[in-house]
This record gives C-alpha cells, structure tokens and sequence, in this order.
C-alpha cells in the first residue's frame, strides 16, 4: 500500500480476512486501502469488523469515527445503497441501513428550522429600534425611551445623595468662590487662595514712565554742559509678583540717551548706553560711552569722568531710583 498499489493490497487484505476472519491486521490495512481510494464506506465496513474483534482498541475506535463522519458527508450528496462486505452479506446489509438512517437524520437535523412567530415584547423592540441599534449598544429604560446601553437610571436614593448638580449660572467670580478664596488677602487673584506665584505684566506702563523719566536731562559740569535728547529703550520689561504673601517689582531695561556736550569749550555728541537696568544692580548702573566723532584724547578723557562715571550718571541713577519708588507705590 505504501508502494501506491492500492488495489493489489485490497485484494492481498481480503484474501487474509477469507483465510482467517479474526485477524485484525488484515480488516485493518482493507480500511486504509479504501479510503486512500476515497471508497469510504467500504473502509467503514472493514473498520466496523475490526472493532467486533477488538471492542478496546483505541487506534480502530478513533479511525472509525473519522470514517464515519466522512461516509455521513458523502451520503448528503449519494444516498445509494453501501457495498456489501466480503466476509458477511447479512451483516453489512444491517450496517447499510443503520447508516442510512443516521445520514438522513443528520441532515434533517441539520436543515434550518421555520422561523417562530415574534413574541409581543419582540414586536415592541421592532418598533423602537432598527435592525442595526443592537450593534450601537441602545437600549430602552425604566421609562420606555431608546437611550445609551451604558446609561445608569439613577434610584431616588442615589439622587438625594448626589444632590443638584445642574449647572447655574455665575455673575462674578466671587459668587464662585469658596470661603477659603473670599479671604485671600488683596492684590492676588480669587482662584490663587493658596498665595502661589502669580504674575502680572505691567510693561506699558513702565516703558511710558521710565521713557519719561530718563528723557530730557540737562546738567552743567566743571567743564561746561550736557543736554540729553528723548531715551531710547532697546529691551523693556515690568512685571509685579505675589508669590506666598510677598510682592516684588520685577523690572529689565537696557537703553540708549542720546546727548550733546559742550566740554573746554568743544562740542562732541555722542550716546550714553545703560546695558543693564534691573533690580539685581542694587541701584549703580554701568555706562558706556559711544561717540558720534571721536574727540581728542583730553576731551575725551573729561567726558568719561563726568559723563560716563560723574555726575550724569549719578543724575541717571537718581532718576531711575525715583521712578523705582513711583512703581513700588503704584502696585503696591
């Protein structure tokens, strides 16, 4: 059989069982033959006499029931008469008809019952949902409306618990607020009960009267004058903090004062630039000194002494501490 010839070993299996109808090699090599055949009900038959033989063993039950199945399929499609078995012709003709009428019965078993009239509870699911909304996850409530399948219907009692929590509607901020918020101390925001940073940006203001402040300087000096045109911020920020119960005013300018200087009777012009105008410089400011045209090394050495080091920049410094205090007293 391995060898491929199907019908010699058919013929060599039973003329075994004719010689000897207890060997249950031989029904058993007679089933593998038929089915390699696809002849499936002759190997069921040759089976069924393998397991007479031998009640116990697996191997013969488990093919048997395979075989089984497959004459049950091929039945469904030929209800013709099985063969008869080469060793008992009263006997298979029993088997036939017992396979027969377990074919017929599992086709009919297996045919689709008659749809059953709808119950009324179904008729009134037919008229609230379409065919598709049990797939969306709708359902109907207490109160027969079509709702969400993952809305709750809260009891009585839970909604005494939960209370009212519709919303309403807020006039000012301090309607909302909680007790705790109502006594934040002044200057600081309701929601900000805790007194954390909070930031207020008050750059327009403070470009508006630092420009003012810085603009327009007029000084006389040991030797001679210096007149000062409108400043010019280059970089401006202001801000006022309230951060856990202290406030700080936060300020960074770095600006440019134009000016006109008459000095041993020479008139240079030139710029004052102040890099750095911020709290951390504790009130002394650097000046740099740049010139329109580079005077003589006298004049030039004069101007740095009482324009860049003397007395315009302390009258520089003088005006920026004032306006210091005008802010601190503004947002205080």
């Amino acid at each position: 059989m391995n060898l491929g010839k199907l019908d010699e070993s058919i013929e060599d299996s039973t003329q075994a069982i004719k010689e000897d109808p207890t060997y249950v090699k031989g029904h058993w090599r007679l089933a593998q033959a038929h089915i390699a055949k696809k002849n499936n009900k002759e190997a069921l038959l040759a089976f069924e006499d393998a397991i007479r033989i031998e009640p116990t063993n697996k191997a013969i039950k488990k093919e048997l029931e395979k075989c089984k199945a497959k004459v049950e399929q091929d039945d469904m499609f030929d209800d013709g008469p099985p063969p008869i078995s080469p060793v008992k012709a009263s006997k298979s003709q029993t088997i036939s008809k017992t396979t027969s009428s377990k074919s017929t019965s599992s086709i009919k078993n297996s045919s689709p019952a008659p749809p059953s009239a709808p119950t009324p509870s179904e008729e009134t699911d037919a008229s609230e949902f379409n065919k598709s909304d049990h797939v969306r996850g709708y359902k109907l409530n207490k109160d027969g409306k079509k709702t969400s399948f993952f809305n709750n219907d809260l009891t009585p009692e839970a909604k005494a618990l939960i209370g009212d929590i519709a919303p309403k509607k807020i006039n000012s901020a301090m309607e909302a607020a909680t007790p705790a918020m109502k006594k934040a101390e002044e200057g600081v925001s309701v929601w900000n009960s805790a007194g954390t940073w909070e930031e207020k940006d008050v750059s327009k203001w403070a470009v508006d009267s630092f420009t003012a402040c810085l603009s327009g300087i007029s000084l006389d000096l040991s030797c001679g004058r210096v007149e000062c045109g409108d400043l010019k911020l280059n970089e401006s920020s202001a801000s006022v903090v309230k951060v856990r119960g202290k406030r700080r005013n936060l300020f960074d300018f770095n600006c440019t004062v134009p000016f006109e200087a008459e000095i041993d009777g020479e008139s240079v012009k030139g710029k004052a630039n102040f890099a750095d105008i911020a709290p951390d410089c504790d009130g002394e400011y650097e000046c740099q000194i740049e010139w329109d045209e580079t005077p003589g090394n006298a004049v030039r050495m004069k101007a740095n002494k009482h324009i860049r080091d003397g007395k315009f920049k302390e009258e520089v410094e003088s005006r920026v501490g004032a306006w210091v205090e005008s802010f601190k007293a503004k947002y205080s």
